[in-house]
Parts: structure tokens; sequence; C-alpha cells
């Protein structure tokens, strides 16, 4: 049976694949390195168009709240026993380098993580949560799993299943 989290890390994935500013597959670019081209509009995703030099600006989402970049990564940080180094914590929440620097920095700097010399290899460090890094990962899990619950809750199972296959083949086309 398909769960409503992972419906909702499918539909996520599916949503920045396809954002704006993003090279659509087939589809040929200024330069190598994917410039925004000035006739699609305006670039509103950070890095859409840094490498040309262009504007860079984020709408403040509807809510009007910024986003939950530091939960997320409390929250892809408790994922890892043990700990995680920076570089698969980049990949895994998809922030730039730079955001992803300052975001550590202050969950640091608020007690929520600590930095450790990984024993495996001495030059590499790793990211883990401290005690109320972990109670406010399992704060934002518990909240997002109520939320996600509520997004499907008008779905049945055999439509829960349908949605995954669907978003399953669409991300697949896309890989």
């Amino acid at each position: 049976m398909t769960n409503e989290a992972d419906l909702m890390m499918k539909m996520e994935m599916f949503l920045r694949r396809n954002r704006p500013g993003r090279p659509m597959p087939g589809r040929q670019e200024g330069a190598a390195h994917g410039c925004h081209r000035p006739e699609d509009g305006p670039a509103h995703m950070p890095g859409g168009d840094a490498m040309c030099g262009g504007p860079r600006h984020m709408p403040m989402p509807p809510h009007g709240r910024p986003g939950l970049s530091r939960e997320r990564v409390l929250v892809l940080i408790s994922r890892e026993e043990g700990g995680v180094h920076q570089k698969d914590l980049l990949e895994k929440a998809h922030i730039g380098a730079p955001a992803m620097s300052e975001l550590i920095n202050k969950l640091e700097d608020d007690g929520y993580i600590v930095r450790t010399v990984d024993p495996d290899d001495r030059r590499a460090t790793l990211l883990s949560l401290t005690e109320k890094g972990a109670a406010r990962a399992a704060e934002v899990d518990d909240e997002r799993a109520l939320r996600f619950k509520a997004a499907f809750a008008n779905l049945t199972d055999e439509e829960k299943e349908t949605l995954s296959a669907l978003l399953d083949k669409l991300l697949i086309r896309q890989a």
C-alpha cells in the first residue's frame, strides 16, 4: 500500500523537476551550462540564471512565511544514523551550497546540530543532531505526516496506488 509521505515525496520531486527556469527535456538551451533565455520569461528560482549574471529572486510563498529549509534539513539529518556529510546532505536537500552552509551554521549556532570529525576520513566532517535537534526533527516529521494524510484523505487506497504509479511513470520519463 502506498503511504502519503511517499506520494508527497514523488509529487515534490516531480514539481522540482518541472519548476520554472529548468530546461525541459529535449529543449535546446542557450549555452552548455543551461543559461536562462529572456524569451522564457523571468527566472524565479535561485541559480536559475546565476551563471549568466542575470537577476536571481524567489517570490515569497503565498502564506507569507519563508520556506521550511531548516526543518527539512533537520529531518534529513535525523534519517542518517551516525551523522551525514554536508556533500551528501546537499544532494538530498536540493539546496545550493551557499544556502546549505548558512543553514548549517545557523542550526549549529542555535544548538540543533553538532559537527564532528569523521572517524573514517579525518578530513571530512559529519553533521549530527543534538537532543534539541532530534526533538524538533521528530516534531516536524509528525506535523508533515498529518499534513500528508490530510492532503490525500479524499483518495481511496486504490486511487493512491494509481497516483503513485502515474507519478512513477512521469518521473521515469524525465530521468
